[in-house]
């Protein structure tokens, strides 16, 4: 492996690699000391190459396989405990499933890369093999690649995705390790080393914890490192920053969030605030908005950190695909 990381820090470069539900799920998990020192060890990670990111996560997904077969009994216990159930017809055709379920997919490594990388070495593919790559990886990667498809070429992979037969593993396999091999020599080369972790992913994760969770972990975190705590905040989008955005990138954003949700984000502001919503809708929209507020009853804190949780969540998004540009509150715009 290029690089000599501990334990600690190999599980934060496993934890970066989540998505942002299954982030949070973890998160909840895990004891108070164990969530400080992960998002600790996440934001001081040092760069770390592709290559062994990967390294590190085919590390991780073996163990996890092995702990779960023996946890699990393994492939003969099932077989036996379906055949005495089903009879042995019956139990072959659902262990040919299960095991092909639970094979590692050729094309499972393009899960831990950025998607913006995928996409700029898929644009010079045929869209054929576009296709045929993304329908094999993990559907939520698979879109934010399309999303930095140019027009044309989306539309194109997503119909061929949409019509796309039967694939024969061999040619997947093939594709797999062709792909692969290429990607290892623009990697060689220079192309696709980047940061994995530090304090903006940290921020990234806790951006997209519910409200109540990120105060926790970063009092957790001031607890023991002040500075750190600081970091963080400094690099995180929060609601008050979406109140301070100009009125034309707040319509972008309100234009993506229900109706509900906006409501409820605004149930406690203040006048000015609730104006600021107002003002930045449509009149129809404006009118539903006064509608929501005034059939709101007495509602959780949790139920409006949530709602205001998702208002940031598509302005982040909005932000990541292009459409916009995110400031911080307090930031200076420089003439």
């Amino acid at each position: 492996m290029g690089m000599n990381l501990t334990g600690p820090q190999r599980a934060a470069v496993v934890f970066a690699q989540l998505d942002d539900t299954r982030a949070q799920t973890l998160l909840r998990v895990l004891s108070e000391n164990d969530v400080v020192r992960l998002l600790a060890e996440v934001a001081t990670l040092p760069a770390i190459g592709h290559d062994d990111v990967i390294e590190v996560m085919s590390e991780f997904t073996t163990q996890a396989a092995a702990y779960r077969q023996v946890r699990q009994g393994g492939i003969e216990v099932a077989r036996r405990w379906l055949e005495e159930r089903l009879g042995q017809h019956k139990a072959a055709e659902i262990l040919s499933e299960l095991e092909t379920f639970s094979t590692t997919q050729p094309l499972d490594y393009l899960n831990f890369i950025d998607p913006a990388q995928i996409a700029g070495f898929l644009q010079d593919e045929h869209p054929q093999v576009s296709a045929v790559v993304l329908a094999n990886i993990d559907s939520e990667r698979a879109a934010r690649v399309i999303d930095r498809f140019p027009e044309q070429l989306a539309t194109d992979v997503v119909r061929r995705i949409a019509t796309m037969g039967a694939i024969p593993p061999a040619v997947v396999q093939q594709m797999a390790e062709s792909l692969e091999s290429r990607l290892a020599n623009l990697r060689r080369s220079g192309f696709g080393d980047s940061v994995v972790g530090g304090v903006a992913t940290a921020a990234a994760v806790l951006n997209n914890v519910d409200r109540a969770a990120e105060q926790e972990v970063l009092a957790r975190i001031e607890a023991s490192d002040p500075e750190l705590a600081e970091h963080i905040r400094n690099e995180m989008f929060v609601f008050d920053d979406v109140v301070q955005l100009d009125d034309g990138t707040l319509q972008v954003v309100l234009r993506n969030v229900n109706l509900r949700d906006m409501a409820l984000a605004i149930k406690t502001a203040t006048p000015d605030v609730r104006d600021k919503f107002v003002r930045n809708l449509s009149e129809r929209g404006a009118a539903d908005l006064e509608e929501e507020l005034t059939s709101l009853g007495p509602q959780r804190l949790s139920a409006i950190e949530a709602a205001q949780t998702a208002v940031v969540k598509a302005a982040r998004e909005l932000a990541e695909n292009g459409t916009i540009t995110l400031g911080r509150a307090g930031d200076e715009l420089i003439m």
